[in-house]
C-alpha cells in the first residue's frame, strides 16, 4: 500500500518580519530620494530618473515578497521532503530524508529528549516551523551522507502517524498531538 501525504503550510509573519519589511520600505524611500537628488545634479541623467525610481521600487517589491513563505511537507512511502516556497513563485528543496534514517524524533515539549536537540554538534539545522504559537513542534535528528542533521517542523496528525508507522522505535509522538485536528 502506497502512502502519499502532501501539506502546504503558510508561515505566520512575525514582528521581526514586519520590522524587516519596514526597513526595506525606508531604505527604498531613502534610495529614491538619493536617486532624485543625484540624477537631477547631472544633466544627461535627468532623462533616466523615472527608470531608476521604477527600478528601486521593483527591487523593493521583490525583497518584500521573500517574506511570504510557505512550507510544503511531502511524505511518500517513508520519504519526507520539505520545500520552501517563496511568494508562491519559487520553490526550493530544504531537506529530503528517509524515515529509516531518523535517529530520534520527539516533540519540543518532551523533556526526556530535550538535551539531545540542544546539542550543537549538527552539520545542518533546518527550520520549517510555520506557526510556533500553534504548538506541535517536532525535532528530528537524522543521518544523511554520514552527517547528523536537525530538522524542526510542525507535522499534521496524519503525517505524524505515517512517520511513526515507518520507524516506530525512533519516532516518539505525544498522545495529545495525535488527536484529530
Amino acid at each position: 500500500m502506497d502512502i502519499f501525504l502532501e501539506y502546504l503550510m503558510k508561515k505566520k509573519p512575525t514582528w521581526l518580519d514586519f520590522l524587516k519589511k519596514l526597513g526595506i520600505v525606508l531604505a527604498a524611500l531613502v534610495l529614491c530620494y538619493l536617486v532624485l537628488i543625484g540624477f537631477w545634479q547631472v544633466q544627461f541623467l535627468r532623462a533616466y530618473i523615472f527608470i531608476a525610481l521604477a527600478g528601486v521600487v521593483y527591487f523593493a517589491m521583490i525583497f518584500m515578497r521573500n517574506f511570504d513563505l510557505e512550507y510544503e511537507y511531502i511524505f511518500t512511502n517513508g520519504d519526507l521532503d520539505i520545500d520552501k516556497v517563496k511568494a508562491r513563485k519559487t520553490r526550493k528543496r530544504m531537506v529530503s530524508l528517509s524515515c529509516k534514517n531518523i535517529e530520534l524524533m520527539a516533540s519540543d515539549k518532551n523533556m526526556t529528549y530535550k538535551r539531545n536537540f540542544e546539542d550543537g554538534a549538527f552539520a545542518q539545522k533546518y527550520d520549517a516551523v510555520f506557526n510556533p504559537e500553534e504548538g506541535r513542534v517536532y525535532h528530528v535528528i537524522f543521518s544523511k551522507n554520514g552527517e547528523r542533521s536537525l530538522l524542526t517542523f510542525q507535522p499534521p496528525v496524519k503525517l505524524l502517524e505515517a512517520m511513526r508507522k515507518m520507524n516506530p522505535r525512533c519516532v516518539n509522538v505525544d498522545v495529545e498531538d495525535t488527536i484529530a485536528e
